[in-house]
């Protein structure tokens, strides 16, 4: 079967960006996150399983998963670099609704205050 007419996988996207003391300015994640910088740890949950889990470096300040149309809630952290220790609280991110070829884009910041 030709590539052009296989079926797409019927996904839409989730993006999270995130914004260190309010700024996105990669000096920020390294004064905040410790010895070894930070990563932006991702965790996606339909009802109360884990559909994934994903990372990106604290100086991306932007991730996308792609997930199947459905009702989703996540958990988003900063965490060590390399242990994946929290350096941060958890920000809840409730409520999100995936839908067929659309991207939800959710906006978190982690003030100084929710260094750990």
């Amino acid at each position: 079967m030709r590539d052009e007419f296989r079926p797409r996988p019927a996904v839409g996207s989730l993006t999270v960006e995130w914004t260190v003391n309010r700024r996105s300015d990669p000096r920020a994640c390294d004064r905040y996150g410790g010895r070894r910088g930070a990563d932006f740890e991702l965790i996606v949950y339909r009802g109360s399983r884990e559909v994934a889990r994903e990372y990106a470096s604290c100086e991306d300040f932007r991730i996308t998963v792609d997930l199947p149309p459905d009702e989703y809630r996540a958990i988003a952290t900063l965490v060590e670099r390399g242990d994946e220790r929290p350096v941060t609280t958890t920000l809840p991110l409730e409520d999100l609704r995936i839908v067929r070829g659309a991207q939800l884009n959710i906006d978190v910041d982690f003030p100084s205050t929710s260094f750990l």
